[in-house]
């Protein structure tokens, strides 16, 4: 349950572009307030209309329609208008219920729990909450010497205990939310953040358009290499899509880079986990092989090159017959830029061949 919630939060926080943890902190304690108040008025409706005290029942529905378009007032940031509304709503609430039903059932509370919301919830600046806290205050004052000079609408008789535990319960419910929720929407905020940086991460370090690793991907890659002191056997390879620039020319960008996505599809799919496939630039992509030497390396690659010679990619009804140019030497972790200039020159070397082959 708390997994979805914080899902839940996750993609709330991803639909909104906000700067601050203050702002993300205001957003998901005021959604908080906002479903609490709803779940209220829910049960409320339920009650008033079993007892038939129907002007309490409008009162309910209008209440949980308000906390309806409340959700609205904070998706679009007005959170000023949200606190005040709110505390507004729960006054008229439990004024109504006052002089309806009395309060002998407790329903004061509700007003003890929006005074706490005035601490919580910075949905304004300081005087305008300490002024709707003086406001809820002084209506507390109000309903309780009202209470022993007014006789309620109606005798709700033991219904009344029914309600006093609900409206007890929902006061201690609503006041321990308010002080613990904090803490638990501030964790929520930390490890959205850091899933945000990973993302940041990785879509600095992806292709865009074939979800391949970029070029950055591999500088940091090689550092990391370089740096670990690995004696692991990498083998690494330029592959080149043959002709792909009369492709580009005869058919435009679009059909170009369509074939672009299934070849990169094609490439992963013929290679093992444990390889590294890299958008190169253009219609070049990098291939690390790990734990082979060049002559398995070179028996993979030419298995993935005669897959390209042997089937046919279909793009927007049209058939393509595409080749590939693969050039392949073995990885020197400490030089890895010198390796791939020689698997860029072999590769070349290919086109010079005719095309369609690997060389090593």
């Amino acid at each position: 349950m708390y997994k979805k919630l914080e899902q839940y939060a996750y993609n709330l926080l991803s639909h909104h572009s906000l700067k601050t943890d203050g702002e993300k902190y205001l957003l998901l304690i005021s959604y908080v307030a906002c479903i609490f108040a709803a779940t209220m008025h829910f049960f409320l409706l339920l009650l008033h209309f079993y007892l038939g005290i129907i002007p309490l029942f409008i009162i309910d529905l209008f209440g949980f329609l308000l906390d309806i378009f409340l959700l609205r007032l904070v998706d679009k940031g007005n959170y000023l208008l949200f606190g005040i509304l709110l505390s507004a709503s729960v006054m008229m609430h439990t004024v109504m219920s006052a002089i309806h039903i009395g309060l002998n059932n407790l329903v004061i509370m509700y007003l003890l729990v929006t005074v706490i919301m005035q601490i919580m919830i910075p949905y304004s600046n300081v005087r305008i909450r300490a002024l709707v806290f003086v406001s809820l205050l002084a209506c507390m004052f109000a309903l309780v010497y009202m209470h022993f000079r007014m006789t309620p609408v109606w005798d709700i008789g033991d219904a009344n205990i029914i309600l006093s535990l609900f409206n007890v319960n929902l006061a201690v419910f609503g006041t321990v939310i308010q002080l613990t929720v904090g803490n638990a929407i501030w964790s929520t905020i930390l490890k959205f953040n850091r899933l945000e940086l990973e993302k940041s991460k990785s879509e600095a370090n992806t292709d865009p358009l074939t979800g391949l690793f970029n070029r950055r991907f591999s500088e940091s890659f090689f550092k990391r290499l370089s740096t670990s002191g690995s004696n692991r056997i990498w083998c690494v390879a330029m592959l080149d899509i043959d002709d792909f620039k009369l492709i580009n020319d005869t058919n435009g960008h679009q059909i170009g880079d369509e074939i672009l996505v299934l070849i990169s599809s094609i490439i992963r799919k013929n290679l093992r986990k444990t390889d590294i496939v890299i958008r190169w630039g253009g219609e070049e992509f990098l291939l690390l092989l790990k734990d082979v030497d060049v002559t398995t390396a070179f028996r993979i690659l030419d298995k993935l090159r005669g897959k390209f010679e042997s089937e046919s990619l279909e793009v927007h009804g049209k058939i393509f017959n595409v080749t590939v140019t693969i050039g392949v030497c073995p990885l020197d972790n400490q030089n890895a830029e010198q390796s791939v200039d020689t698997c860029d020159r072999l590769m070349y070397k290919g086109k010079a061949s005719g095309k369609n082959i690997v060389i090593m």
